[in-house]
């Protein structure tokens, strides 16, 4: 099926090679991320770490469109009719205030309180930005838009594979050795954000974890579009029960969140299908979506799925031989761009890229310096082949529109289809990170990221290249780096002494230190973090710095400040230690 890509969102390294640098902001975070565990954040915020708002993704700002000068987006501020808004606040202390002058303004606010986000549908936009305008608790005010679900220019089937065998994906990512490697599957669950699941089909028995509505918030997932059918399919369909085909990620669970109903969603309904992913204790995220551009509330969602030590997992996008509605050829697609690292560095995810049986990449496949790593998702010649799949029992999918060239086939009456896409390449992707991560369970969501780009197996010239990223995504492989990455951190050496109403802070140098058996990552890098509330947020004062830090930090506001050393290795490994508790 051929169709235009909709709106804003839709749908080799050698084993042992040296680690790749963070990207710039990641390692911070990385530091960050560990001071707010030990200040037992998720507790106090319902066991979801809260997205320190001083800092938005990490890298991102050549791809992400800068904001208007206004708080208010203008289309907002020049309307006096009711407008379905997204207010963005500075800290999270003032969420409640702004909630009370939203509702001054009749409106009902939804809060995401981790992400620091308000959702409502005010009266006027004109008189939310005359209120809001200059509050200088806004960070900024947006639209919440109806967005179409993104739909693959290609969702194609045909039971005659050019030779090849039905799950030729499964063998071209190593995953039968990664499966057993894991044990057979994994208990780490993986989140589908997509338009349901068909929960009837034979090929999910016992393998759904949950499952959520983000329109009303119940548990009626049927998928009528098919799209998230497809997708749960290749990460956890039962191989051996003599059906058809099988999930890249064996016995693992799935978490599936219909975000779309109809082939439409709204900003809203993506916070709330994450919000409850982390909620829900989801490790790997994947999100079959791809657009022009993605919204700073989105943004700060999946800054923190980052926090949260989840693994976002987005697809490149399908324009890479395509032009979008302004006339760009190949254009730049979120959330993958602001995922994936530049160049082949980690990010805090993965974009994935998409390639044909013989390794090439496929042409569709959007292709840009963010692009991580890539995996199964063409087919060899035309539309009519590519990667097998579940799909629902209903009748009325795209992949039955009879202006396509799709083929559903249906062995005793369970349906089956070939689809193509970089949508397809995320979830393969995602199946493979639930594996790694069941072998080595110690690593942070940013490392399985790593694990997969350093591991994949590269099929154009050598290293990183922005058509196939680091390479097709190698199960095998994979596990194997999992099994010797190193893990351990540094060791954080300071003392503190406070003089008058400043803090004298003083580093030794510490070496780096990993298990037997396992790689060293070494680089040690020094930083220093202070919070001025107690220690339940912690900003930069230094970073990244190769030689111990002597420092004064100046003491100030009304609560109590903490001080702390940070230490972290090339594998982004923090040691975050604490020098005291000081009232100015």
């Amino acid at each position: 099926m051929r169709k235009a890509v909709l709106a804003i969102l839709l749908c080799a390294a050698p084993l042992l090679a040296a680690p790749a640098q963070a990207s710039q902001g990641l390692l911070e975070r990385q530091a960050l991320r560990e001071a707010a565990r030990l200040g037992g954040r998720a507790a106090s915020s319902g066991g979801v770490v809260p997205l320190p708002l001083a800092r938005s993704l990490p890298d991102t700002e050549a791809f992400v469109a800068q904001a208007a000068s206004s708080r208010v987006q203008p289309r907002i501020a020049g309307s006096s009719g009711a407008q379905r808004v997204l207010v963005g606040v500075r800290s999270h202390d003032q969420l409640r205030g702004v909630a009370r002058t939203l509702r001054r303004l009749g409106a009902a606010p939804e809060a995401f309180a981790p992400i620091g986000v308000l959702a409502a549908t005010v009266p006027s936009g004109a008189a939310l930005a005359h209120t809001l305008g200059d509050d200088p608790r806004v960070a900024y005010v947006e639209r919440d838009t109806q967005l179409p679900i993104a739909v693959d220019p290609f969702d194609v089937p045909d039971p005659e594979h050019a030779g090849l065998k039905f799950t030729w994906y499964f063998d071209d990512v190593h995953a039968a050795e990664a499966l057993a490697a894991a044990g057979g599957g994994s208990k780490r669950t993986v989140a589908v954000m997509d338009t349901g699941i068909d929960r009837t089909h034979p090929e999910f028995a016992g393998r759904i974890a949950r499952v959520y509505d983000t329109h009303l918030g119940g548990k009626e997932v049927n998928d009528v579009v098919g799209h998230g059918t497809f997708v749960s399919g290749l990460i956890a369909a039962i191989d051996g029960n003599g059906i058809g085909g099988k999930g890249v990620a064996g016995n693992t669970k799935i978490l599936a969140i219909r975000a779309s109903r109809d082939g439409s969603f709204t900003e809203r309904d993506l916070l709330r299908g994450i919000a409850f992913a982390l909620r829900q204790g989801a490790d790997v995220l994947n999100l079959s979506l791809a657009g022009d551009g993605v919204p700073r509330s989105v943004e700060r969602a999946l800054g923190a799925a980052f926090y949260n030590d989840v693994l976002p997992v987005a697809a490149s996008g399908n324009l890479g031989n395509h032009k979008n509605d302004a006339g760009v050829f190949n254009p730049v697609q979120y959330p993958a761009a602001v995922l994936g690292g530049r160049n082949g560095a980690p990010g805090i995810g993965l974009s994935v890229a998409a390639t044909r049986p013989d390794g090439t990449h496929a042409g569709f496949s959007t292709h840009n310096s963010r692009v991580s790593l890539s995996g199964p998702g063409a087919s060899a010649t035309d539309c009519r082949f590519g990667v097998l799949s579940t799909l629902p029992s209903t009748l009325n999918t795209e992949w039955d529109d009879p202006q396509s060239c799709n083929r559903v086939f249906a062995p005793g009456g369970v349906r089956f289809a070939y689809g193509e896409g970089t949508s397809f390449s995320a979830p393969i992707v995602s199946g493979i990170a639930a594996l790694v991560w069941q072998v080595e369970p110690r690593l942070a969501s940013e490392q399985v990221a790593e694990v997969l780009i350093r591991s994949a197996r590269q099929t154009r010239g050598k290293g990183w290249n922005e058509f196939t990223g680091a390479g097709i995504v190698d199960g095998k492989a994979a596990t194997d780096l999992a099994r010797v990455y190193d893990v351990t951190a540094p060791r954080a050496r300071a003392r503190a002494q406070r003089l008058g109403n400043t803090v004298s802070v003083q580093m030794t140098r510490t070496k780096d230190r990993t298990e037997e058996g396992r790689e060293l990552a070494a680089r040690v890098t020094y930083g220093l973090l202070v919070s001025r509330n107690g220690g339940h947020n912690f900003s930069i004062v230094a970073s990244r710095r190769k030689q111990p830090i002597r420092r004064m930090v100046a003491l100030r506001g009304a609560a109590a400040n903490v001080v702390a050393a940070t230490a972290c290795d090339g594998n982004g490994n923090c040691a975050v230690r604490r020098l005291g508790r000081y009232q100015p």
